[in-house]
């Protein structure tokens, strides 16, 4: 299905009883979602011409405003989920203590609720860390 038109793709995923339809359950939908934000905070906020919003800011931008450049970051990846991963509810960012090891990246504690297609929640948390290049990895 991967080689369909965007529409085809749309018109399965509309219709209930299609084979091709994906159902979520367990750690499924998690690894999805993962995925998903991988892809997003490795976006530069900008670089997508259908949605500008999309993608968080680049770090190298933020050089000037150290030592509020953290909190930018964490606007900025915050509310890039808030707004395009609807599966995620009720997210916070907050910026974790560095290793003395590891003192050119930037980490990230993600917290919220992963919302199933039938409306159960599971808390989750995941750890990132962004380095100088802005390049967003997750632990």
């Amino acid at each position: 299905m991967s080689g369909a038109s965007l529409l085809t793709r749309l018109e399965i995923a509309a219709d209930p009883s299609a084979s091709g339809r994906s159902v979520y359950r367990g750690e499924d939908l998690e690894s999805v979602v993962i995925r998903h934000l991988k892809r997003m905070l490795n976006t530069r906020a900008g670089s997508s011409l259908t949605a500008p919003d999309y993608g968080i800011i680049e770090l190298s931008e933020l050089i000037h405003d150290f030592p509020n450049a953290t909190g930018i970051m964490q606007r900025s990846i915050k509310n890039t989920i808030a707004k395009h991963e609807p599966r995620l509810r009720n997210i916070q960012v907050r910026s974790v203590e560095s290793d003395v090891s590891d003192p050119m990246n930037v980490h990230f504690e993600i917290t919220g609720q992963l919302v199933y297609p039938d409306g159960e929640r599971q808390a989750v948390r995941f750890n990132t860390s962004v380095d100088e290049s802005s390049n967003v990895t997750f632990d």
